[in-house]
């Protein structure tokens, strides 16, 4: 989920937004033609609109770019050649989602058919019959290209968005099952190991050390944006992760499967700083517990193979 205030969306829809409504001064464009647009125009404001607290899913967000490169690929074949211009560069930036070849390709053909625009805006007088007639033909290469260009951009967009949906819904079931374990585990646990408050002490103390490793970890301004989003989404999900990790651990420490904490200190407390490193550094908690299990299967392997030895003796 996000916001539709992305400033890259506002712009072209009101760049958009602005080609549809030239349009209707203009005699020479059908009223078929017309009404399309203004048929995109509405049904992407009408998505915009759906929004809940200034929030709109990812699925509706992909439509809305759909719908502004669909009306995109209408005004290459309507507009005059001085504001095609503006629709090549706006083709030449989503030329990056294609694979390098075809990105090659069509950034070669973009800058061709932005040499023939630039000469097709010479006085009358000086543009040669030739050339006054290759409009069609540029106007249909890159109508071609703004397809090629917009299909791989909603394909790489698709892909993340679904990501980013699966990891916030993921998050979503993460906390629900959070809140179960804190009402079920009291009751299930022996009456000595945890009480509520000692287990939402813990929880809260896994969150505070996601939270913490979280605010200490920034997003790569070099990064792609599709690579920065992924990133943010990770980073918010830090502190349901931690007092997820929390809980674990301290249940691991309970249970006797490993022993992370030092002898002689309070018990309480020594959970609480546990808590928080779960939270803070995942890989300091696996890394202990690989360590733990090492541990125990060296210890368990020589007894393992002196019972071998013997059950072979004894055959």
């Amino acid at each position: 989920m996000r916001s539709w205030r992305n400033p890259d969306l506002v712009i072209r829809f009101r760049e958009v937004s602005l080609s549809v409504s030239s349009l209707e001064s203009r005699p020479d464009v059908d009223a078929q033609t017309k009404e399309q647009a203004r048929s995109w125009l509405v049904d992407a404001r009408d998505i915009l609109e759906q929004r809940r607290f200034g929030i709109l899913p990812y699925d509706r967000y992909d439509a809305v770019w759909a719908l502004v490169n669909q009306l995109r690929h209408l005004l290459c074949t309507v507009l005059p050649a001085p504001e095609l211009l503006a629709v090549l560069a706006d083709v030449r930036a989503s030329c990056s989602y294609l694979p390098t070849q075809q990105r090659l390709l069509g950034e070669r053909d973009l800058a061709r058919l932005e040499a023939e625009l630039i000469g097709s805006r010479l006085p009358a007088a000086a543009i040669p019959a030739a050339a006054a007639q290759q409009m069609p033909r540029i106007r249909l290469e890159l109508e071609r290209l703004s397809r090629l260009a917009a299909g791989a951009r909603e394909a790489h967009w698709r892909k993340v968005n679904l990501l980013r949906k699966r990891l916030t819904v993921t998050g979503s079931v993460l906390l629900a099952l959070l809140c179960a374990a804190f009402w079920l585990l009291p009751e299930l646990l022996p009456a000595t190991a945890l009480t509520s408050p000692q287990l939402a002490g813990i929880m809260l103390f896994g969150a505070i050390g996601g939270l913490v490793s979280a605010l200490w970890t920034n997003e790569s301004i070099h990064a792609s944006s599709s690579q920065f989003y992924l990133q943010r989404t990770l980073l918010a999900l830090k502190p349901i992760v931690g007092a997820a990790s929390a809980t674990f651990a301290v249940l691991l420490q309970q249970a006797g499967f490993v022993s992370l904490l030092p002898a002689g200190v309070d018990q309480m407390t020594a959970y609480l700083v546990l808590a928080f490193l779960a939270g803070f550094s995942e890989r300091f908690i696996r890394t202990r517990i690989e360590e733990a299990t090492n541990s125990s299967a060296a210890t368990a392997s020589p007894a393992g193979a002196e019972a071998s030895q013997k059950s072979s003796k004894g055959q």
